[in-house]
């Protein structure tokens, strides 16, 4: 990442929106924003599969489920954060993997400029391809700064997106089973 051209397209940004900003508060802002971006957009380039190459044998193919995981996103159409918790579930075929490294793949999706539908259909595709599951279900359940800070202002909006894989796809009665167990 190149903080350098971040720091001066936040100063042209500044003189944009007309500010001053060599005022006391705003001198260090430019460096502040670059800073922070890095960690943001920390997911760029990063393969979101590589945290679940670590597996686990299992001799039953029970459900698992991993419920409200907090993320944290940017929005690609306006730069302003989403936040909320995703749900995932997926049935193994013989190996599962660490909770917390579903949690780095989701880090690693979030962490870059995205939408809402995609980062569930990518988490779905990542699990399902990478473990080879029989089915993955994701939902998130998010809030959007580009809608209440600006825009249709709706405070209290939430989004909610599913993305389906495998088993899922075909059988309601699985579906139901995970959002009664969500419930």
């Amino acid at each position: 990442m190149e903080l350098e051209k971040i720091e001066e397209a936040f100063k042209a940004i500044l003189d944009g929106i007309g500010e001053d900003r060599e005022r006391e508060g705003l001198r260090e802002t430019p460096k502040r924003v670059a800073q922070s971006y890095s960690e943001l957009f920390a997911g760029i380039d990063k393969d979101p599969s590589e945290p679940l190459q670590r597996h686990f044998s299992v001799n039953s193919n029970d459900l698992v489920m991993e419920k409200s995981i907090d993320f944290y996103s940017m929005c690609e159409h306006h730069f302003l954060p989403f936040f909320g918790t995703i749900d995932v579930a997926y049935i193994p075929n013989g190996k599962i993997v660490g909770f917390g490294d579903i949690i780095k793949s989701i880090e690693i999706l979030a962490k870059r400029p995205q939408i809402q539908e995609r980062l569930g259909s990518e988490l779905a595709d990542v699990i399902y391809n990478t473990l080879d599951c029989q089915g993955v279900m994701v939902i998130i359940k998010a809030r959007h700064l580009c809608m209440t800070m600006r825009g249709a202002k709706k405070e209290n909006s939430q989004i909610i997106t599913t993305s389906y894989r495998g088993i899922f796809e075909q059988d309601t009665n699985r579906r139901v089973e995970v959002l009664t167990l969500l419930k």
